[in-house]
Formats: C-alpha cells, sequence, structure tokens
C-alpha cells in the first residue's frame, strides 16, 4: 500500500496549498496531491483514500470547511 505509506502532513499541507487558490471537489485535489508528488514518492494505486482521510481530519480540525463537496480553508484561524 503505498499511498498509506505517505506521510499525512504531507498531504495535509499539499490540500491546504491548494484550497489557498480557492474552492476545489475531491477529484481536483487527488489529482493536484498527484501530481505534487511527481513520480518521486512512488504514489500508485487509489490516492483517493489518503486524500480523504486527510480532508476529514482537516474537516474536524475546522482546518477546512466542506459545503456539500466543494472544500475550502476556513475563515477561522
Amino acid at each position: 500500500m503505498p499511498s498509506m505509506a505517505l506521510p499525512a502532513i504531507k498531504i495535509n499541507q499539499m490540500i491546504i496549498d491548494q484550497l489557498g487558490r480557492g474552492e476545489m471537489r475531491l477529484l481536483v485535489l487527488t489529482v493536484a496531491v498527484r501530481k505534487a508528488f511527481g513520480g518521486s514518492e512512488g504514489v500508485k494505486g487509489d490516492l483517493s483514500t489518503a486524500v480523504k482521510s486527510a480532508l476529514r481530519k482537516l474537516v474536524s480540525s475546522k482546518t477546512v470547511v466542506d459545503v456539500e463537496g466543494v472544500y475550502s480553508l476556513s475563515h477561522q484561524k
């Protein structure tokens, strides 16, 4: 399971960086994370599971807001 071996904090930061550019959906975030890893991390298989998990944690920590499947950064800091 190479995608599970990826450091969650790295995925979280990539998601936050992408959301800093505007609202996004899961598929766009998954593609952006895969592109950010490039070929250097050996990412194979379904990366969406790791991205979904990271998004759930970011939403529960109120860093990210989920409105009907559209994610954005929380204005709360």
